[in-house]
């Protein structure tokens, strides 16, 4: 029996613009948009999202990715920064229908200047949920198998009890292998027969 859902954030609740990011510092240091997306630094990100670095080094790391000598300024990062994040999307209104039938949970790789600045105070969906999982508070990224074992224990459920909603065909993969009920998640309509499917009732 179904007892908990988990959601991603990014391109399942909200939009996100990578494009926008990248041409903000396009635009400040006028230099081409690809070169600036080719020099995204990958590793570092990863490191970040893990809260193995703070704001400031990741801002640090990202400039030095970029061509030398680079002048970004802090602030003008921060701004491209917040670029990235779009507006909520139709599935929010799923999780309304399921929180008097289930425990609702995120389950998201994302980092503390994102959650704590933006999300948590400008969309609607975090005052809807029961928990978190975040990873760069308990230093794992998905698809690392380890942070759906650990979503489970945060929510105290097995994982054949749950269902876990995701964009990236990657993570579904993994979570399936610990047991989870696990959807791709594509477009709103998709993920309401989904749910059917699984059996999950909708209020």
């Amino acid at each position: 029996m179904i007892k908990t859902v988990f959601f991603d954030i990014g391109g399942v609740l909200i939009d996100i613009h990578p494009s926008r990011t990248f041409q903000y510092i396009s635009d400040c240091l006028q230099i081409n948009k690809s070169i600036v997306e080719k020099s995204f630094p990958h590793s570092a990100h990863n490191d970040y999202e893990k809260g193995k670095m703070s704001n400031s080094d990741w801002f640090l790391n990202y400039r030095n990715s970029l061509p030398q000598p680079c002048f970004l300024e802090e602030i003008d990062f921060w701004k491209a920064w917040k670029l990235l994040l779009g507006k909520e999307k139709k599935t929010v209104e799923l999780i309304k229908s399921l929180k008097n039938n289930y425990s609702v949970w995120l389950l998201s790789n994302t980092n503390p200047k994102h959650i704590r600045d933006e999300i948590e105070n400008k969309y609607e969906f975090p005052k809807l949920i029961d928990g978190a999982v975040y990873s760069f508070e308990v230093g794992l990224r998905k698809p690392d198998m380890n942070i759906y074992k650990i979503a489970a224990e945060m929510a105290s459920v097995e994982p054949n009890e749950s269902v876990f909603v995701d964009d990236l065909i990657e993570n579904i993969t993994s979570s399936k292998k610990i047991g989870m009920n696990s959807i791709h998640f594509t477009t709103f309509e998709k993920l309401k027969k989904d749910f059917k499917i699984l059996g999950v009732e909708r209020s």
